[in-house]
């Protein structure tokens, strides 16, 4: 049987992967509310109290023994056709905590996990993120923030921010997802955003609209019908890196650079102050 052929200039964005993290309180959960049409949660770490009213979201709270993890993935595979549009794990930080506490307890270590269990944690939990991306939805994936510290072979040091993740699935899920994003807040309007510029100190990317950011809203909104945004009066001191040479103009389809400038030059200072805030390893 020969193979399937797709022709890549007829290729369409269908459903997204994404993976978003932040310090606590930073709006994950929030987010999840937001996105358009019929959402599903599988809430780890019972923190979906913050969207009590909203009609399009359902939930399914997890037991400290996460059969229901099981359980629900085989329930989505069993449908034809999926009554959600969005299918979200919130967060996989704590299901990865979570699962080495059931390994734990069920093995030989007076309840501590053993070597072997981190292996099988991963190994699992790579599995569940491919299984629930074959499923006909958008899937957001959440994560707690870690901080490192990073010292390169010149000495030169500095602090990375990255999904609380251990081993390698930070990696693997990673390139499971179309996007990765960091959640801030910029001092400039109080506002939250999803800052898809990687570099050293930020794992991040956005490789299907290659946007430098969006607004905590428009996760699954393409720049073309976001809200345009009005540029301020005056100008603060460009900043640049890669990304921002390729996405300086992509937020609404119109020419917003300084906008973008403002902004994230203001949450690029909220970063730097929040560089003492260190998640423990």
């Amino acid at each position: 049987m020969s193979p399937t052929i797709l022709k890549a200039e007829n290729i369409q964005i269908t459903n997204v992967t994404a993976l978003l993290y932040s310090r606590p309180g930073m709006g994950k959960t929030t987010i999840l509310g937001t996105l358009p049409g019929k959402t599903l949660i599988l809430d780890v770490d019972k923190g979906t109290l913050v969207l009590r009213g909203n009609k399009n979201v359902d939930v399914i709270r997890m037991s400290e023994s996460l059969v229901e993890l099981k359980e629900a993935l085989v329930w989505l595979q069993s449908m034809k056709e999926l009554p959600y549009q969005n299918i979200c794990i919130d967060t996989l930080t704590e299901l990865e905590s979570g699962m080495l506490t059931v390994y734990g307890r069920n093995g030989k270590n007076d309840g501590a996990p053993e070597r072997g269990h981190y292996n099988q944690t991963q190994f699992k939990i790579m599995d569940y993120c491919r299984q629930f991306r074959s499923l006909n939805a958008n899937i957001i994936f959440t994560a707690w923030e870690l901080q490192k510290e990073i010292v390169e072979k010149t000495g030169e040091s500095y602090t990375q921010c990255s999904p609380s993740l251990s081993g390698k699935c930070a990696d693997s899920i990673g390139g499971l997802c179309e996007m990765i994003g960091r959640i801030t807040v910029s001092p400039k309007d109080n506002e939250r955003y999803i800052d898809f510029r990687g570099t050293a100190e930020r794992i991040a990317k956005d490789r299907l609209w290659k946007r430098a950011f969006c607004k905590y809203d428009e996760l699954l909104t393409p720049p073309s019908e976001t809200k345009t945004q009005s540029k301020p009066k005056g100008r603060s001191p460009k900043i640049r890196d890669e990304q921002d040479d390729l996405n300086e103009s992509d937020y609404d389809g119109k020419r917003t650079s300084g906008y973008v400038e403002d902004v994230m030059l203001s949450c690029d200072r909220e970063e730097q102050d929040s560089k003492n805030y260190c998640t423990p390893n």
